[in-house]
């Protein structure tokens, strides 16, 4: 498997030494055992083998490798990693007390993580995301031996741990990135101010001017190219958008391509992002405003993604990047390690000198259009706003019951339950509005309107009597005993 050229072979190999069975599984336990220092591609190929094979056994051998006497810290981290990140197995309280020492695990993997960085980027990623989960004062242990390190390698970790959503480690990473006096420090630095926490921002700014004093040189910021492009999905019933930024000439190859998941609620949560991908293979390049139809692959409909400048979408992903700090939930990590790609141009200043968010201009006369809101969900970019849940469940099985209750007699009813929380209407007017701005850029002013006058109204009144909230209740209820028969008891929380 180590020698595998391609993903699809990768997971070929594994799939065929799983087929062995149970033989296979003493194998890993003997691997991780064996081993001194945790090797991340080897951790790859057990834990991709692992998930071929029969769950229950596999991790019962994997806790003993983590609780037994007699194994290192070094083994049981891995068998940890296989359980939390291949097998979906969250660590308990046994199993992380018996790590004895921590700290010594994640710096003794340290050296090797960067030297596999050099040959494979994506692994400083997932070494950072374990950082995640680790505590402060361990994180902050491995930017003290990274300053030591001091050299160039170190630059491209102390970056993405300046995008933690912790302050203190934040601060004391881009500490890091000043001392060590290199370009690419200073490049970092560069490009991590517009990406960190405003209050962070001086300190970044600060660092960077250290660094020209000292006669350390960077390149000069210019501005997007011409023809980068930004194409932006409407957001969908769950408050989620994708982001995929195209940075390369028309006339070019191949580009590179960086698709962030954005989630209202909780940031800039996944990414994902390939350096060559052939232009063909992209929607072809079209003014801003226009809206792509795409075909989703293996699935019925289609994929609205709106033509808009690559300033939009960089404004976008900076609220979202908002959000992360606010909840405390770590930015993705592949994120964290190609967003040179967003800021390694101008403006470099924050979301401020980004273009601010467009909404239509309502008249007092307007606010009669909310009325009219409930025509929204005919909208194709409306077609993922889906309620979902126990509640919307349980009213499907009363009215069953109550077959003397009208339809409307039940939209009210469960409006009301479900729109009873204010966070709720809150998250939902929100939505509009981001929803408000895509029509608008895609040239829609009519519906932008429509939108942002529904999102207005969620400001008061009972939910009940909101036309879009009744609307959506209505479909719900009417399609909820067919998707019931097709789906079984599988069940999803309401998008808010």
């Amino acid at each position: 498997m180590l020698t595998s050229t391609s993903d699809a072979d990768f997971r070929r190999r594994a799939q065929r030494i799983a087929a062995l069975g149970s033989q296979v599984i003493p194998a890993i336990a003997r691997s991780l055992a064996a081993a001194n220092r945790t090797d991340a591609r080897l951790l790859e190929a057990l834990g991709t083998v692992a998930t071929y094979l029969d769950r229950d056994e596999i991790v019962q051998v994997l806790r003993r490798v983590v609780l037994e006497a007699g194994h290192t810290d070094q083994s049981r981290v891995g068998a940890m990693t296989i359980l939390e990140r291949f097998l979906d197995q969250e660590p308990d309280d046994e199993l992380l007390a018996s790590l004895s020492n921590a700290e010594g695990v994640v710096l003794s993997s340290l050296e090797e993580v960067l030297a596999l960085g050099e040959r494979d980027p994506s692994a400083l990623a997932e070494y950072v995301q374990e950082l995640d989960r680790q505590e402060p004062d361990i994180v902050l242990t491995v930017i003290q031996a990274l300053y030591a390190i001091g050299d160039p390698r170190a630059v491209e970790l102390l970056r993405m741990m300046a995008q933690d959503v912790r302050d203190e480690i934040a601060a004391k990473a881009l500490q890091a990135l000043t001392s060590l006096r290199l370009p690419e420090a200073a490049f970092a630095l560069q490009t991590l101010i517009p990406a960190i926490a405003p209050d962070l921002r001086a300190l970044a700014e600060r660092s960077l001017r250290k660094l020209q004093f000292a006669g350390v040189t960077f390149p000069s910021v210019s501005l997007p190219g011409q023809d980068w492009r930004a194409l932006i999905s409407p957001v969908d019933g769950l408050g989620r958008q994708s982001v995929w930024f195209i940075r390369g000439s028309r006339s070019a190859g191949q580009v590179k391509f960086l698709n962030v998941l954005l989630s209202d609620q909780a940031g800039a949560v996944e990414a994902v992002a390939h350096r060559h991908v052939p232009v063909l293979m992209l929607p072809p390049w079209r003014e801003p405003g226009y809206v792509h139809d795409i075909p989703v692959a293996g699935g019925p409909g289609l994929l609205l993604m709106l033509e808009a400048s690559f300033d939009v979408g960089r404004r976008l992903v900076l609220e979202a990047l908002a959000h992360n700090r606010r909840t405390q939930i770590p930015v993705a990590g592949p994120l964290r390690l190609f967003s040179t790609w967003l800021w390694d141009v101008g403006p470099v200043t924050g979301a401020d000198a980004l273009p601010p968010r467009r909404l239509p201009q309502l008249g007092p006369d307007d606010q009669a259009l909310s009325a009219a809101s409930g025509r929204l969900l005919e909208h194709p970019a409306f077609v993922t706003w889906m309620l979902q849940g126990e509640q919307l469940l349980k009213a499907v099985q009363e009215m069953s019951q109550r077959p003397d209750w009208g339809l409307e007699v039940w939209v009210a009813r469960l409006s009301a339950e479900l729109f009873a929380e204010p966070m709720v209407a809150q998250v939902f007017s929100q939505r509009l509005e981001a929803m408000s701005e895509w029509l608008l850029l895609a040239g829609d002013e009519a519906n932008a309107r429509l939108a942002l006058a529904a999102a207005q109204r969620f400001g008061g009144g009972a939910p009940q009597d909101h036309p879009l909230i009744r609307a959506m209740v209505r479909r719900a209820l009417e399609t909820a005993p067919s998707d019931l028969e097709a789906n079984g008891d599988e069940r999803s929380e309401i998008g808010a």
